[in-house]
């Protein structure tokens, strides 16, 4: 794929982006369908996306060395950064939160989808699993255990099965597994159905850009702390991306650029949109950094993304 290739692939994103900005600045919709359209997302066209990603990939148990990797480096990541207070950037109670974890779902799926066939889906997918249980498991349980909730993992656990995301998943590897993706593909009435599904599943990247887009907005306020903190958060997962590029994905794996360009998409996307629900409300006032925050990474994210193309 030539530069130019690269550029005109992308393109469609950004300009989903642009119309969501605009339908906001006209109030052509309204925020209530905005939200309507997330959870139309999360609940069904995104766990459709991951369904077929899952069942049709060719999982091979060496992945697993990624899933394990990005699981503990997020851990790390988040553990290290609530020890460096002191440093610029970190000064928020909430910076920690901002430092590990990505926003995959929301984000990174419609990107990638965009500049590489639905086929090459699969390789962000590995990707994103163990950040998806870093998620659940460390960052969500400690945003609770911050706003002064008891850990239940008897409650985590329900949570993460429950979640529509995990069992696109689950039901994707079961039908991965069994064969069972294939053998309902020749069967003309299932056959219409997964059709049906892919249809829907296809409505992923344009629905989520409309969402970045009119949900893109930077709060009144000082942007410093926010800008220092998306700096130093690139500037950590950039390096580690190439590093575990170079050692792992290329020289132990042997995977090809397009693995890890999945890797790199990975590295600059924003902290998961999650994180300003768990505020507390002793916290208002750290609303406005972490909706900066959020706002910064993605336009980073939205560039950075081009760069990758350009390379990968």
């Amino acid at each position: 794929m030539n530069s130019l290739q690269t550029i005109y692939s992308i393109l469609p994103v950004l300009f989903l982006v642009g119309m969501g900005i605009l339908l906001r600045k006209t109030n052509l919709i309204q925020e209530s369908t905005i939200r309507d359209f997330q959870k139309l997302v999360v609940s069904i066209t995104l766990p459709l996306l991951l369904f077929k990603a899952f069942a049709t990939m060719v999982f091979e148990t060496r992945y697993l060395l990624i899933v394990i990797t990005v699981f503990f480096a997020c851990t790390v990541v988040m553990a290290v950064s609530t020890k460096l207070r002191s440093f610029p950037g970190f000064s928020s109670d909430y910076s920690p939160f901002l430092m590990a974890g990505f926003e995959a779902g929301m984000l990174g799926y419609a990107i990638f989808g965009t500049m590489y066939d639905e086929n090459s889906i699969q390789n962000f997918a590995v990707i994103d699993l163990g950040q998806v249980l870093f998620v659940f498991f460390v960052l969500v349980t400690g945003l609770e255990v911050f706003q002064g909730r008891q850990f239940n993992l008897n409650q985590t656990i329900v949570n993460f099965v429950k979640s529509p995301v995990i069992i696109g998943i689950l039901a994707g590897v079961v039908f991965n597994l069994f064969g069972l993706y294939q053998v309902l593909k020749e069967i003309d009435l299932t056959s219409s159905i997964l059709s049906t599904a892919e249809i829907l599943a296809g409505l992923t990247t344009p629905l989520v850009a409309l969402v970045i887009g009119y949900g893109l907005k930077f709060q009144k306020g000082r942007l410093a702390l926010p800008l220092q903190t998306v700096t130093l958060r690139l500037i950590v997962w950039v390096s580690l991306a190439i590093i575990f590029n170079h050692f792992v994905v290329s020289k132990i794996m042997g995977l090809d650029r397009v693995f890890q360009a999945a890797v790199m998409l990975m590295a600059i996307l924003p902290a998961p949109f999650v994180v300003p629900f768990y505020l507390r409300a002793d916290h208002e006032q750290e609303r406005e950094y972490i909706l900066n925050t959020l706002s910064l990474g993605t336009v980073a994210a939205l560039l950075g993304c081009v760069i990758i193309g350009l390379i990968y």
